[in-house]
């Protein structure tokens, strides 16, 4: 079963996350701020579903770090309600496999997400 990480501090967006990805086959975990996102990302994922506006810090800081620091090639998708281009392709140019802007579509994120976990 594929281990996909959650960042989300939304109590309800979380929970939609969690119904969706669980229904779809995904053991899911999720944390709610900054400094958990990155605590967990130390170990070991199939995908991540990140959030950008946490407590504690900018989730584009947690993907630079999962590429920069830690050098993993995690799938990662951003799920945020920041909808400026330049925040977009700074993310890509991390390395950020996709962009959902809220309000999103659960049965789309995972869509999304299968072709990714599907390809390692």
């Amino acid at each position: 079963m594929a281990r996909v990480l959650v960042v989300e501090d939304d109590p309800t967006v979380a929970r939609v996350l969690e119904l969706a990805l669980k229904r779809a086959g995904y053991e899911v975990f999720l944390v709610q701020d900054f400094f958990s996102g990155k605590e967990a990302l130390a170990e070991p994922w199939d995908a991540v579903v990140l959030d950008l506006n946490l407590p504690g810090g900018f989730g584009l800081d947690l993907l630079r770090h999962l590429r920069q620091d830690l050098g993993k090639a995690t799938p990662v998708i951003i799920l945020s309600g920041l909808k400026q281009e330049r925040t977009i392709l700074e993310a890509m140019r991390l390395g950020a496999q996709d962009y959902l802007t809220k309000p999103f579509s659960p049965g789309e994120l995972v869509l999304r997400l299968e072709r990714y976990v599907a390809q390692r």
